[in-house]
């Protein structure tokens, strides 16, 4: 599963490497904790490209009752085309949530040890998102798609975030995309991860300084 990562790319930077000229963002760079629940920033096309900000943990559109139901801030691959609170999100609302790092936690026998994973830069994890419109107030949510733990993952972790590289941006959130290359897009990422362990003050939701992501 996906359940921290941090953000820490200026926000302007990344939209003027990604060529984006709508960014609608309050929560600016740097973040080094972010916990489901809050707003991350997220790369939509609406329909141009743009930055915005969407809610961690995708509450359906149909759902009665926001404040009732539990936010669901992972979808699996093997089910996202299946399971009735993310198929139409899959098909018609697919994001980019951007990220610099994200944590995983190792079993080491009673202990649970933090990781941080990075690629050097800014990447994506393949999103869905979804809107609900309740009491005249809409809310924008969003969930990460996970998949099989890529081999130099699988050590640490049997699941993982699904990664897409910045040349495959405009590809994951086109409608148009062929099922076929989405598919492809779903794949573990292979690629050379960046994995290092970090302070246990990671755990708590609250610690949002820099040295959350600082070797130890």
């Amino acid at each position: 599963m996906c359940g921290r990562f941090a953000q820490i790319e200026p926000v302007d930077v990344i939209a003027e490497r990604l060529q984006v000229n709508e960014v609608d963002i309050q929560h600016r760079a740097p973040r080094y904790n972010i916990c489901p629940g809050e707003d991350v920033v997220a790369l939509v096309q609406t329909p141009d490209m743009k930055l915005t900000e969407l809610r961690w943990g995708l509450i359906p559109y149909w759902a009665k009752d926001p404040a009732t139901f539990k936010p669901l801030i992972n979808a699996r691959v093997e089910t996202v085309t299946q399971k009735p609170s993310f198929k139409k999100a899959f098909l018609n609302n697919r994001c980019i949530v951007l990220a610099s790092g994200f944590y995983e936690w190792k079993k080491e026998g009673t202990k649970k040890i933090p990781y941080y994973i990075t690629l050097g830069d800014f990447f994506g994890f393949a999103g869905i998102f979804d809107s609900i419109t309740f009491n005249d107030i809409t809310i924008n949510t969003c969930a990460i798609l996970t998949t099989v733990a890529s081999q130099q993952m699988s050590s640490i972790h049997n699941r993982m975030p699904v990664i897409i590289g910045q040349s495959e941006f405009k590809e994951w959130i086109n409608t148009r995309t062929p099922t076929d290359v989405l598919v492809k897009l779903l794949q573990p990422f292979n690629y050379k991860l960046i994995i290092y362990p970090v302070s246990t003050k990671v755990n708590n939701p609250a610690y949002k300084e820099p040295d959350c992501i600082v070797p130890v």
